[in-house]
């Protein structure tokens, strides 16, 4: 698993460019608009399995913008790595036929070194492949900056997408895989009752943060029998207003029946709030407003240890994406302190990825916390002893769903996939722990169990 997705993968992306160049991957450039299906076909025809009247045969397509890989930027026509390395666990953990899958990369430009995290020069490397010029862009009708081929009459999204069903049909699933959030959102919006699709940065990433929530209740409580009910006596404070926390928050409220006042959000500019007639407050889009408090509260409202100190969450996400290291010594004994009784065990997660973005590691939080902490991470960390018990941290990470998410909607022929399907994945996962997950104090199962897994979500 870590050498075909986190954290190798972000590497590979990278460097994407410099390797040896594999003929797996259909690039869909910016410059083939109205002409999309022919490309698709031309894909299809050289690389796809066949049907008995020799047509070729697509049960999925996992496709990318390089707009935002893993928590590195943008990188443009070198994020192909990401929908093949997908592609291939969907193939190892979840079952489906590889020669049955296109990995796609829609290139619509690539912005300059500034905007990806290492500040490599990709567009204008010597051996940058894809279209050498800059994204353009727009501001969208909630304030956001987005991509200008994605909207409107005739745009790129709606030919690819439109093609690829003309090309597969209607069963043909469509995972949309690292667009910025700002274009994730309204995309998703457009097309998930369109379409066959999801958004695995949103919704996938949703569904096992709650399956790892779940587990972390189970480790509390291993004879808890009502979990979704125990999840809601959770207080949650999610640090990051990004995709995947947003995807999450939005699962737990309205599929997981938390209450809003359990649940909190910041971005940059600290607590995300509104005025009470929504004119004014620190939210960046229209999804952060819709998780916003409302009114400015009485604390500092910027300082994440003041914020825990205050809002006393028992659960701390983290997915800030930027902002490695972020969860310091400060607090993890804030959240500790903020406990209701000694013995309770705060949830914390740090989610972002590659293993050199994540808000702590898990010898820090397991350290400094004494082994108080349930951890979970994005990228697999090694284990700690902490007191003679050995803590082996989860990987909170979307491969728990994908696979048997994917595999269970080309399965069936689904038409859409409903967000009730996340919540019912997430028990999945969470119910796949064993004895052995919980003596090691991993809040997800142990990764040799994925294909398990992957049948249990699928079924």
């Amino acid at each position: 698993l870590p050498v075909v997705y986190t954290p190798t993968v972000g590497e590979a992306c990278q460097k994407f460019g410099l390797m040896p160049q594999y003929p797996r991957g259909c690039y869909v450039s910016i410059a083939d608009r109205g002409n999309i299906k022919a490309v698709l076909q031309d894909y299809a025809e050289a690389h796809l399995a066949r049907d008995a009247d020799r047509q070729p045969i697509c049960d999925c397509i996992v496709f990318s913008d390089g707009g935002r890989i893993l928590g590195l930027g943008d990188l443009g026509a070198w994020g192909m790595g990401i929908p093949i390395g997908k592609l291939d666990l969907y193939t190892v953990c979840g079952g489906v036929n590889p020669h049955r899958t296109m990995p796609v990369l829609i290139d619509a430009g690539c912005q300059d070194k500034d905007k990806n995290t290492a500040k490599l020069t990709i567009r204008d490397h010597s051996l940058y492949t894809g279209e050498k010029q800059e994204r353009v862009m727009k501001v969208s009708h909630n304030s956001t900056l987005v991509n200008v081929a994605y909207y409107g009459k005739n745009n790129m999204i709606d030919e690819f997408m439109g093609a690829a069903r003309d090309l597969f049909g209607p069963h043909c699933l469509l995972q949309f895989e690292d667009f910025t959030s700002n274009d994730a959102f309204l995309l998703l919006e457009e097309y998930r009752n369109k379409y066959l699709c999801y958004n695995d940065d949103i919704q996938g990433t949703a569904g096992v943060t709650v399956a790892g929530i779940l587990g972390a209740i189970k480790l509390k409580n291993p004879a808890e029998t009502d979990l979704i009910g125990a999840l809601k006596k959770e207080t949650f404070l999610f640090h990051g207003a990004g995709a995947a926390n947003i995807g999450t928050i939005s699962l737990l409220r309205d599929e997981g029946g938390v209450p809003m006042s359990r649940l909190h959000i910041t971005n940059s500019r600290g607590i995300i709030w509104k005025s009470a007639d929504g004119t004014e407050g620190s939210w960046r889009n229209d999804q952060q407003k819709e998780f916003a408090c409302v009114g400015q509260l009485d604390f500092d409202m910027k300082d994440l240890v003041s914020i825990i100190t205050n809002l006393q969450p028992s659960c701390v996400i983290g997915a800030v994406g930027v902002v490695p290291n972020c969860f310091t010594k400060e607090v993890i004994e804030a959240v500790l302190a903020a406990r209701q009784h000694e013995a309770e065990r705060p949830i914390v997660f740090a989610l972002s990825n590659p293993r050199t973005q994540a808000e702590i590691t898990a010898k820090d939080a397991y350290t400094w916390s004494q082994g108080e902490i349930i951890y979970g991470s994005g990228t697999q960390f090694e284990t700690v002893e902490i007191n003679g018990r050995t803590h082996y941290p989860g990987q909170v990470n979307n491969v728990y769903i994908f696979p048997g998410m994917s595999f269970g909607a080309i399965c069936c022929k689904a038409k859409y996939i409903p967000e009730r399907f996340f919540m019912v994945a997430a028990e999945a996962v969470a119910n796949s722990l064993d004895d052995a997950d919980l003596e090691a104090d991993r809040v997800v199962p142990h990764r040799d169990r994925l294909r398990e897994v992957g049948l249990n979500v699928a079924t």
